[in-house]
């Protein structure tokens, strides 16, 4: 197979980083986008055009913040997605609901890169699992290490006569820098959610 070295021979060097660099940016997109993952299930014969009536049922959010900073976030999540849902012409009630909606979200955390370990770095209860959106309280590390943070948030509607799920949807993100994600929490707030409710309501089955 000929490369493409014999194919431009006389191509001088110092071109070659305009080779090199779409390559580069190529990579990190690719990088880039494999930080984060959506993926759906649903029930194909829920019909949601004649079901437009939800309420919510207890969120659990596990994280290694502060109550209050959970409390903050649970707040922003469930107003963002009433504003999705809302603007697809559903309405929350708090009686007679067609469907519920709740979520479970959590993280883990991985150290790499540089030298001193985490004592007990598996979380023993799920107290110790290390926070989805910060760092929260979590370990002190060496300042050749870094730490980076595996979310997830999985959605979920439930039928409320049948009490079957009819739709779920999982959002994932691995934050190589959770303080930075911590501050930017409406960013991340809104961004997964949007994800996540893209392509809600699903089709139904004709």
């Amino acid at each position: 197979m000929r490369t493409m070295s014999l194919m431009w021979p006389h191509v001088p060097r110092p071109r070659a980083a305009a080779y090199v660099l779409p390559l580069v940016c190529a990579a990190l997109a690719a990088l880039a986008a494999s930080a984060q993952k959506t993926s759906t299930t649903f029930d194909d014969k829920f019909n949601f055009s004649e079901h437009k009536r939800y309420e919510w049922r207890e969120n659990r959010l596990t994280t290694r913040q502060h109550p209050d900073t959970n409390e903050v976030m649970d707040l922003k999540i469930v107003k963002a997605v009433n504003q999705a849902l809302v603007g697809k012409g559903f309405i929350e009630v708090r009686e007679k609901p067609d469907f519920f909606v709740y979520y479970d979200g959590g993280g883990n955390s991985q150290l790499g890169a540089g030298g001193a370990s985490q004592a007990g770095s598996a979380p023993a209860t799920t107290a110790d699992i290390a926070p989805t959106y910060g760092l929260g309280n979590g370990p002190t590390l060496a300042p050749s290490t870094w730490l980076k943070v595996s979310g997830q948030i999985v959605f979920h509607i439930v039928d409320a006569e049948s009490k079957k799920p009819v739709w779920e949807t999982t959002y994932s993100k691995t934050f190589r820098d959770p303080d930075k994600a911590l501050k930017n929490m409406d960013k991340e707030v809104n961004e997964l959610v949007s994800k996540s409710f893209k392509d809600f309501p699903p089709k139904t089955k004709d």
